[in-house]
């Protein structure tokens, strides 16, 4: 899966590339490298590489997979792993338009707190010409601690807009903002965005774009919430 500084690229990108192939779908996914593991504007691996991989099938308008990112959650944690399991439905409203539901649990195996940090997602999503994709996340039991002394888990509130423009030469245009609501564990919520570049030449896509929050990520999370330059490359299978 591709890094996730907005987490909206992957399945996207792969369902428009086998609609204008005129493929109906099926078995697909990709492994890659990652500079950081960033997810909505905070590192999740301190700066360091992560692995990343993501395997899903999609049959008619339903689709379903498995992802896994190399991850240090808690802390002093140690090098570990995000699991995240989904499963979702996409319609075709029109000709430019696709609307998506899309359920997603995250798992930590290995982790020592394991139990407090799974939590599932529900995402509503509309895409115009794959172009625009706006997002609506809602979670019911999300964990999240800061360098403040603040923690808690409940209901977390996540909205998204992203863009993706083509380019010449197998090159696009990305640039995304977003809303973290954790009013519920941590007393605030914050902004965060990115910019960048991907690049696609044949089964290989590379993904470089600048990563930034805003004041209240910063004093909340410090340096997770630095802002960043991140590179990903990936083989898609």
């Amino acid at each position: 899966m591709f890094q996730r500084c907005i987490g909206w690229a992957a399945l996207l990108w792969l369902a428009a590339a086998s609609r204008a192939q005129g493929l109906p779908g099926g078995l697909a996914g990709s492994v890659g490298l990652a500079t950081d593991e960033v997810f909505r504007g905070l590192s999740q691996n301190d700066g360091q590489l992560s692995p990343q991989f993501d395997l899903h099938d999609i049959v008619g308008g339903w689709y379903g997979g498995v992802s896994a990112d190399g991850i240090r959650r808690g802390e002093d944690a140690g090098a570990g792993a995000e699991v995240i399991v989904y499963a979702g439905y996409q319609y075709q409203g029109g000709e430019d338009w696709i609307e998506r539901v899309t359920l997603r649990h995250y798992d930590y195996p290995g982790n020592p707190n394991r139990t407090r940090y799974d939590y599932d997602e529900l995402a509503m999503s509309v895409a115009w010409r794959e172009r625009i994709l706006v997002s609506v996340i809602a979670s019911p039991d999300t964990f999240s601690a800061d360098y403040l002394g603040h923690y808690g888990s409940g209901a977390a509130y996540c909205y998204e807009l992203a863009a993706h423009q083509p380019l010449p030469l197998g090159v696009s245009a990305i640039a995304g903002v977003g809303y973290y609501d954790l009013h519920q564990q941590i007393g605030a919520g914050y902004a965060y965005w990115s910019a960048g570049l991907q690049y696609r030449w044949r089964s290989w896509a590379f993904d470089l774009r600048y990563v930034g929050t805003d004041t209240t990520a910063r004093q909340h999370f410090e340096d997770d919430a630095g802002d960043r330059a991140v590179f990903s490359a990936f083989w898609l299978f």
